[in-house]
């Protein structure tokens, strides 16, 4: 019975600590340049889906708004943005959200240079539910900065980055008046 509850211990500690694991692999492998482990530790195709929708929502969600304030303008502008978006978004978020984008990206290139992690970015990481484990992280340096959240699936036997929420549009694209 006591080797019993010391197996099961023992899995439940190594379950918990395995999203960690999968972290520590994931800022390994931006340190190191490793496109190939970044490509098995993130899930590309459903970022870039969820990138695209997330982005297309707020320009329609900021069309709106400015057909709020400005009818005629509103209108044209809500249906060049439902023609064009889907188009010129997802050019945009196919060629942003690659592994060799992510890796040169300018703040990756210069922890890279300096070989430093990313741990200090980092402001939450739990599970959310037993599959699904939340990543919050913002940038230390920078007091206004929006936390960027990430969610993190365990698929078969391993964790995968699978969704990235952006920040709102707001916080990027200045007010109508």
């Amino acid at each position: 019975m006591r080797r019993l509850f010391l197996l099961l211990l023992i899995l439940l500690a190594a379950y918990i600590a395995y999203p960690y694991w999968t972290l520590y692999r994931l800022e390994r492998a931006l340190l190191t340049d490793n496109a190939e482990t970044l490509q098995k530790i993130v899930d590309f195709p459903a970022i870039r889906a969820s990138a695209k929708a997330q982005v297309e929502g707020g320009l329609m969600e900021k069309s709106q708004e400015l057909g709020e304030k400005r009818p005629v303008l509103g209108d044209i502008g809500e249906a060049l943005t439902k023609m064009l978006a889907p188009s010129v978004v997802g050019g945009t978020v196919d060629s942003l959200v690659t592994p060799e984008a992510v890796l040169n990206n300018p703040t990756v290139v210069e922890h890279r240079k300096k070989d430093e992690g990313f741990w200090d970015y980092m402001t939450y990481a739990f599970f959310s539910s037993p599959t699904t484990f939340r990543i919050d992280a913002k940038n230390p340096n920078e007091a206004d900065a929006p936390t960027i959240t990430s969610i993190m699936t365990l698929e078969g036997f391993r964790w995968r980055v699978t969704h990235v929420a952006l920040p709102p549009l707001k916080a990027m694209v200045p007010k109508v008046n």
